[in-house]
């Protein structure tokens, strides 16, 4: 299958570019870049991969598929312009930062033809897995209460726009709060939300050493005006959240926690998402039920295992039907959870645009 990659920001560097590459059901034909340095690099790696310096250069039959690696504020117009074209469009998180982004996607979606496939690289970790399997086999019973964390040490991202609401959405909240709320509705489902409470903070933006090491760049602290840290209790249709993400803590490692409630058991998974080298030691999953409690084994896994596995599962991903509507009906489930927590957090804060 041939791939353009648009953007070659870390995500695309560090995490899906090296993948592809090496990947036998994709070949990479062309990047696009705008930073003429970013791109010198981009063609010393690709050898004979063609490269744009913007997105309008590439042709509607250049590629098969559309990897859109670029800033949260560009998602909606970079992928609806190739879905438009009648491409396949993957989508790094989040698919959009408001209802408007994801309208526009339904829009170009509808009138080109193309296919719209999101990136859910948690859902495809083996300690997810393992935890999905208990979820299927009735262990937990009927859904009852989520917590839901991500707590890094120290880990505020490196790139200038992730620290402003108008080019990243949010803060820590979209950042790693999308991955784990799409877990949980991987797991167990979407419902609608009712009634949320907040609070964020942003106390570690503007301390020196308190960025991600993994994550080169210098994040521009002086127009900062996201969180790197939000607490939220959500009230669903069908069960409750109790979410805590934060970009730096004052904790020793980097740590992940799902815990489910259910009527039947509860089961603990502690692990580390993402690429910190501050990890726990041993990732545990544990099922408690009726006052007793057991550890599951979980299978031995690579950091970053997880995005291969998406990418071997990519191409039966495209061939469903239903691909696009399902991509966006996850991707308003997600959101309507992201959005409902900022407004919790200020009464003064307004989202670009909802669906109500």
């Amino acid at each position: 299958m041939r791939v353009a990659v648009i953007g070659l920001g870390w995500v695309a560097r560090e995490v899906w570019l090296p993948r592809l590459v090496k990947h036998p059901d994709f070949d990479v034909v062309a990047v696009v870049e705008p930073r003429p340095e970013a791109a010198e690099r981009a063609a010393a790696l690709m050898g004979g991969a063609r490269v744009y310096g913007g997105y309008e250069e590439l042709g509607p039959r250049e590629a098969d598929l559309v990897f859109v690696l670029t800033p949260n504020h560009t998602h909606g117009a970079l992928a609806g312009h190739f879905l438009r074209q009648g491409l396949a469009v993957f989508l790094e998180k989040p698919t959009g930062t408001d209802f408007g982004h994801l309208r526009l996607l339904e829009d170009a979606a509808r009138d080109g033809g193309g296919r719209l496939l999101l990136s859910t690289a948690a859902r495809h970790r083996a300690d997810v897995g393992e935890l999905a399997r208990l979820v299927a086999d009735g262990a937990l019973g009927t859904p009852r209460h989520a917590e839901l964390s991500w707590v890094r040490s120290r880990g505020i991202p490196g790139s200038d726009w992730f620290a402003r609401r108008e080019t990243a959405g949010g803060g820590v909240l979209v950042d790693l709060g999308w991955h784990v709320i799409d877990v949980l509705h991987h797991l167990w489902g979407a419902s609608g939300v009712r009634h949320a409470t907040a609070l964020a903070s942003s106390d570690f933006l503007t301390r020196a050493g308190w960025g991600a090491d993994w994550h080169t760049g210098t994040a521009g602290l002086q127009n900062a005006d996201v969180e790197d840290q939000l607490t939220a209790l959500v009230a669903t249709e069908r069960y409750g959240m109790h979410l805590r993400f934060a970009w730096a803590s004052h904790e020793a490692v980097d740590r992940t926690r799902l815990v489910l409630h259910g009527t039947a058991g509860t089961a603990e998974l502690t692990t580390t998402f993402g690429f910190s080298p501050r990890r726990v030691s041993e990732p545990t999953l544990t099922l408690r039920q009726e006052g007793g409690e057991r550890r599951v084994p979980l299978p031995p896994a690579g950091v970053g295992d997880e995005y291969d596995q998406q990418l071997d599962a990519l191409a039966g991903e495209l061939a469903r039907p239903d691909a696009t509507d399902r991509a966006l009906r996850e991707a308003r489930e997600a959101l309507a959870v992201v959005e409902a927590c900022y407004r919790a957090t200020s009464a003064r804060w307004t989202a670009p645009e909802t669906n109500s």
